[in-house]
């Protein structure tokens, strides 16, 4: 089998007046996908998520147009050797960042086309199950008023999520007075995360402040802090770890084993985000995994992004035994369940794995068709200090 084309896919979904959401960094009014479909001359075809792509659509898509040149007439059953491959092509310009995000997609699209080729789901490419359910958290939480929160975060319970994600990072008050408005009114019998999204927002904290935030929300007993620092600051991540009395998560930007030995190593978190679709694929963090659980360290991996990325992470985190939880985004993402061969079904707040051979993904004309890329940024960040 030989591969003869790599194409990029982007696509937009432009939200409603209800649907927009902001956080402490800005707002979102269209959600860009970025895919690539991968041929191969045995009619297999494979489809990967650029997760950098959501960012910048056009970068992306140039930088696969690129690597298609390297691809072309090579054995997509050889994922490692062409994923080195076109990490070496960029050893001066995209070892980190926007080209890692696009290398992404392509190796997912090559573990696809390779569970289709073998007729076995991509779980069982890397080894087996640990775990035929995995436990999914509804990822929500947007800046809205504490009552309306209270309200969303209900809703999740009463689907039978037993874990919810809401988003911080404003302030010490404003954050602590969120969760304890959120446990006074809702209890204790669930657990609950923050993401303080420092790694986004224009502002990031102090050490100080950080610290102060961590520490204000001991009583509330989180299920972890996300991103309480700058997503470079691996010192005062360390600082804040060693001390905190609640666990540690980061590293939803980090691209390749190198950034996560690092994380690791300097004992960052306590809990790793890598992301399949940005940060080397899916065998980059499967080996990311591999080496966070030698030294004890769970992975919750970042999910946001359309079907592609659902499927890809549910297949990885069925096949490591250090798998902690599923972000189960809950924004209006339409692109999530279209691009789905099994649609997603909770129960008990668990999901499970696809057993459609490869990713269990699809793309075709319709889709396409219904969700035109619409060129422009997607974001509005605040310009003034939080």
């Amino acid at each position: 089998m030989k591969i003869t084309g790599v194409k990029p896919v982007l696509l937009s979904y432009e939200y409603k007046k209800d649907e927009a959401w902001g956080w402490s960094g800005g707002s979102v009014q269209v959600w860009h996908t970025a895919l690539v479909r991968v041929f191969t001359d045995e009619g297999i075809e494979g489809l990967g998520e650029m997760g950098t792509g959501h960012y910048i659509p056009e970068g992306a898509e140039a930088i696969c147009r690129f690597l298609e040149q390297t691809l072309l007439g090579q054995d997509p059953m050889e994922i490692d050797v062409l994923f080195q491959k076109m990490y070496k092509l960029g050893a001066n310009w995209g070892r980190r960042g926007l080209a890692m995000g696009v290398i992404s997609g392509i190796e997912n699209a090559l573990w696809d086309i390779k569970g289709k080729a073998l007729g076995v789901p991509v779980w069982n490419l890397l080894g087996g199950r640990y775990r035929k359910q995995i436990r999914a958290y509804a990822s929500g939480g947007m800046e809205k008023p504490l009552p309306n929160l209270i309200e969303e975060i209900a809703h999740y319970l009463d689907r039978g999520f037993t874990a919810v994600k809401i988003r911080g990072g404003y302030d010490v008050r404003r954050d602590a007075a969120m969760c304890e408005g959120i446990r006074k009114e809702l209890g204790f019998d669930f657990d609950l995360a923050l993401d303080c999204g420092q790694g986004y927002v224009p502002f990031p904290w102090s050490a100080r402040q950080a610290r102060q935030v961590v520490d204000a929300l001991a009583p509330y007993k989180l299920f972890f802090v996300e991103e309480p620092c700058r997503t470079d600051d691996l010192d005062v991540y360390s600082q804040i770890t060693a001390n905190s009395p609640l666990p540690i998560a980061g590293g939803e930007n980090g691209c390749s084993i190198y950034e996560f030995k690092q994380l690791i190593d300097k004992r960052c978190v306590d809990i790793i985000q890598p992301d399949v679709t940005h940060a080397g694929g899916i065998g980059e963090v499967k080996r990311a995994a591999e080496y966070a659980n030698l030294n004890g360290i769970s992975v919750a991996p970042h999910v946001f992004r359309s079907g592609v990325s659902f499927a890809a992470h549910l297949h990885l985190l069925s096949a490591i035994p250090n798998a902690l939880a599923f972000e189960y985004q809950q924004i209006a993402n339409p692109l999530r369940e279209e691009l789905l061969n099994e649609k997603p079904v909770l129960k008990d707040g668990m999901l499970e794995a696809p057993c459609s051979p490869g990713l269990g993904v699809h793309i075709d004309d319709s889709i396409i068709r219904a969700f035109p890329y619409r060129p422009g940024t997607e974001q509005r960040f605040k310009v003034e200090s939080i």
